[in-house]
């Protein structure tokens, strides 16, 4: 929680200084995300990004060249798994996950509009940070081991993102993890690991 609050206090201060800065220079900028989250569990004994929650945050943008931004965000993003096509152990599978999500990413612009000065389109790619806030498990093996689920989760991120205006844009990501959720050779249960991935949909708004 400490991690959290640190993390949350200079990421706000980041956005207060980038966005007095935008002011002056063009070349940072702030913006807003909101959008949701399409999620699965490799491991769960499920399959499909069916697992849906909200995620939503703050970005910051900064100019590294003409057609490259480095651009960090954070986010609340909920994750996990379900399914309810079979009968799992207590009916259906229900992982519910919940996050403080920090992507780092580079971006790359094309498609520039002369006339309204902005590039409509971008790709990104980078990493995440991410730090488990809550986790919930109903009709799954590993009801009894959310405990030991990782609290800190490390992950690539590939996305592109189309832009309306200078304001206004839609995206998309795809999102994987890199270390595990559970590890069963910490825990002689017999019970499979588990990895995340998930697909994220949003709409940002730029200031």
């Amino acid at each position: 929680m400490k991690q959290i609050i640190a993390t949350t206090t200079i990421l706000l201060f980041s956005f207060t200084i980038l966005q007095q800065t935008a002011e002056a220079q063009q070349r940072f900028k702030a913006g807003l995300v909101l959008g949701l989250n399409a999620a699965q569990i490799k491991g769960d004994d499920s399959a499909g990004y069916n697992r849906l929650g909200l995620h939503g945050g703050l970005r910051a943008v900064a100019g590294l060249k003409d057609k490259t931004d480095l651009i960090i965000e954070m986010l609340y993003s909920q994750r996990g798994s379900f399914d309810n096509s079979v009968h799992f152990i207590n009916g259906d599978l229900d992982i519910s996950l919940r996050y403080v999500e920090v992507p780092v990413m580079l971006s790359y612009k094309d498609w520039y509009k002369e006339e309204e000065e902005y590039y409509k389109v971008q790709v990104t790619g980078g990493f995440t940070f991410s730090r488990l806030l809550e986790a919930k498990a109903i009709g799954s093996k590993h009801d009894e081991e959310v405990d030991n689920f990782h609290n800190n989760d490390y992950g690539i991120t590939i996305g592109a993102d189309f832009f309306f205006s200078k304001h206004f844009a839609i995206g998309g990501r795809w999102n994987r993890s890199i270390n595990l959720l559970y590890n069963n050779r910490k825990h002689e249960l017999g019970l499979d690991s588990l990895v995340g991935y998930f697909l994220s949909f949003k709409t940002m708004y730029m200031f």
